[in-house]
């Protein structure tokens, strides 16, 4: 089979497919990769700290003995049922063991009694795992790449819908700002949210996740170090800058969650500066934003409108899409390039 895509992933995934026996898990985002490792692994065992029915294996062991994944998932349970055999992989290590496990089940020599799950993390279309996979019967390939703002919105109102909890459209808004690309970390933050609102066994009928939850649940670790970074930036103060940075790497925010806050707090100021350009004043302007400006936050971003004027922020703005570019296709550090147009543009702010 060919590596899955889009609508394929999630049609895979919300079922068991009977016909496969063998799944490769790859690329950048490793939290992906294992949420979906684990998911995939409960439909088959459902205790999987079974040492009957769920085995975990090494590179090294496999390296002493190839023929194993191919032994271990045709080996019957002492326990009875199918077995779960996993494995985490830096890659090209296993490609020997994995041929000959696919090789054997294209084959008909092998019988699967189960699954076998591989978590590889990045690999080039080159890779010999990949190539194996693509090509294989009864394997599939799932790429694990970071979340987008869509995939977000919708890993978040799926969660809630579970416990019978709802949205906010400024509070999803908010939500979606404030997490990043790293599927983990962003589904820790959105359990927190859930479990401060309340499990569905604690309340009595549905209830709606305000802006204020989110504001009370997030801003105050993640979503704060976040803003401070980009409010940093627009104030023109390199070495609040510094500090903020500093605190948002602490609290586990992804370079890309924080261009993210930078790219939406300037873009708010470039549409703030329209309104006033069609004969809003600043105040008029400052309310008409969705969300509109915090009351003890007007003065600020006041100052910021007329810091931020015309060519100036326009290349501002192209500063931000430049660094994104940069950040995604380069394969240079993702943190240094974000924390450099931060800082350069603090520094233009401060001029």
């Amino acid at each position: 089979m060919a590596a899955l895509k889009g609508k394929a992933i999630k049609s895979f995934l919300a079922a068991r497919d009977e016909n496969v026996a063998a799944v490769l898990l790859y690329g950048p985002d490793s939290g992906l990769a294992r949420e979906r490792a684990l998911l995939l692994a409960s439909r088959v065992v459902e205790d999987l700290k079974d040492p009957f029915n769920a085995l975990e294996l090494s590179d090294a062991e496999l390296k002493e003995e190839p023929g194993r994944l191919a032994d271990e998932i045709t080996a019957l349970s002492f326990a009875g049922g199918e077995r779960v055999i996993r494995l985490r992989t830096s890659g090209e290590a296993a490609v020997k063991a994995v041929q000959a496990l696919l090789d054997g089940l294209d084959g008909g020599r092998l019988k699967p009694n189960g699954v076998v799950i591989i978590e590889a993390g990045e690999l080039t279309p080159r890779s010999g795992l990949r190539k194996a996979f693509e090509k294989a019967k009864y394997g599939v390939a799932l790429p694990c790449y970071a979340d987008g703002p869509a995939d977000v919105r919708s890993m978040a109102q799926e969660a809630a819908a579970a416990e019978d909890l709802r949205f906010d459209p400024d509070a999803l808004d908010l939500v979606v700002a404030i997490l990043g690309e790293d599927h983990g970390i962003s589904r820790a933050e959105i359990d927190k949210l859930i479990l401060y609102k309340g499990p569905a066994a604690v309340r009595k009928g549905p209830a709606s996740i305000s802006l204020d939850d989110v504001r009370a649940s997030l801003v105050d670790g993640l979503g704060d170090a976040m803003d401070d970074t980009a409010s940093a930036a627009a104030d023109g103060a390199p070495a609040r800058l510094a500090a903020a940075l500093h605190k948002a790497a602490a609290a586990g925010a992804s370079p890309i969650g924080l261009l993210r806050a930078l790219q939406r707090n300037f873009m708010r100021l470039k549409t703030a500066q329209d309104l006033m350009d069609g004969g809003a004043s600043a105040a008029s302007a400052m309310k008409k934003l969705r969300p509109p400006v915090f009351f003890a936050e007007e003065r600020a971003f006041e100052n910021r409108l007329y810091k931020w004027r015309g060519p100036k922020l326009e290349r501002a703005l192209r500063m931000l899409i430049d660094a994104e570019l940069d950040a995604k296709t380069t394969g240079a550090p993702q943190r240094e390039i974000v924390e450099r147009a931060a800082l350069a543009l603090a520094v233009m702010g401060s001029r």
